[in-house]
């Protein structure tokens, strides 16, 4: 039986036409061959694409190997529900250096009928920003739902839609439905359901290398907008003094540590990810059931669900961003979701 272990991931770099080199820099990494880098998939199992065990025994194995290898150990509970479904979240940072597309993701029910595939939901955690940067989601006050599909229709997408600055810290959730954009100057961490499924509103009519627009798909767009939501940022619900609550929904739970001083939890026989935004420090084992792993900015690490528990140590204040799959609050569900102490691995 292999030993399992907090590992970390080699990210899917992916060209955007709106990306740039700024990821890279910002978080000290090699220059990838691709270019210009728009998203460094940290944690992703699609079809051709799937990221990969960087270090470790396992180093090599894509995710997607990994968790039909061993469902047990990286789902626990939630086998039954994963395993023939794939990894169910993706985590990725976008380097905005120019303005993404105004677009929209829609909800399982019409991804399913239409793409047979998944909705997307997701949320933004902002991790860097420059003066005066700004992001675009849902409709300006007093737009209409007629005078906003007659915008759409029409390419003028920019003018119904509600755009504010942001700042590094922020929290954003984008439900399936919501009309959104990334504006330029953002490094942006989001958390998603696992889908690809997007549809374009707008795309300020720019022309790529290549010469060809990107297509719009107006008509999916129509189709799928929602506009009784208006709320822009979350508020997010501390916990205690370290821990903070972002999101909860049936695709992910999403919450925050921000700490100095070391943290002790349970997996809960679940996996989590944990989403290392900036300091640095150790991941160790209680127990000695794994050798220490260290972590630094951008690492994103899976917790297995067979390892019980675990504890991270800074050297320095950190930021990390902590998911799990599916609805988990952490003050409500723990206590169920507690086994007794395995004495080793499966």
């Amino acid at each position: 039986m292999p030993i399992f272990y907090p590992m970390k991931f080699s990210p899917v770099y992916r060209a955007k036409t709106w990306g740039g080199r700024c990821l890279t820099r910002f978080f000290n990494r090699p220059t990838p061959a691709v270019s210009p880098v728009g998203e460094s998939a940290e944690i992703i199992d699609m079809p051709g694409m799937s990221s990969s065990v960087a270090e470790g025994p396992m180093a090599g194995m894509t995710l997607t190997e990994l968790c039909k290898e061993y469902p047990q150990e990286i789902y626990g509970r939630q086998a039954s529900q994963y395993q023939y479904t794939g990894f169910p979240v993706v985590f990725k940072y976008i380097n905005a250096e120019e303005a993404l597309s105004i677009q929209v993701h829609p909800d399982d029910r019409y991804a399913m009928k239409y793409e047979n595939a998944n909705g997307k939901f997701e949320a933004w955690y902002i991790v860097d920003a420059k003066p005066n940067a700004r992001i675009s989601r849902s409709f300006k006050p007093g737009v209409t739902a007629e005078k906003a599909k007659k915008a759409i229709r029409e390419g003028r997408a920019e003018e119904v839609i509600h755009s504010y600055p942001v700042e590094k810290g922020q929290s954003i959730i984008v439900p399936p439905g919501t009309i959104h954009g990334i504006g330029r100057g953002l490094i942006v961490a989001e958390v998603a359901q696992n889908s690809d499924i997007t549809y374009r509103a707008y795309d300020y009519n720019r022309t790529p290398a290549k010469g060809e627009k990107r297509p719009l798909q107006i008509e999916k767009v129509l189709d799928v907008l929602k506009f009784q939501d208006q709320n822009d940022f979350v508020k997010e619900v501390k916990l205690n003094s370290l821990c903070s609550k972002i999101c909860l929904n049936d695709c992910f739970s999403l919450y925050k540590y921000s700490f100095r001083e070391p943290i002790h939890d349970y997996t809960y026989n679940q996996f989590r990810l944990l989403c290392n935004v900036e300091g640095h420090g150790t991941i160790i084992s209680p127990d000695s059931l794994f050798e220490d792993i260290e972590f630094h900015p951008g690492d994103t690490i899976l917790i297995p669900a067979c390892l019980y528990d675990f504890s991270l140590v800074p050297a320095t204040h950190c930021v990390m961003l902590e998911v799990f799959g599916g609805k988990f609050d952490k003050n409500e569900d723990r206590k169920q979701a507690m086994i007794p102490h395995p004495q080793g691995q499966f």
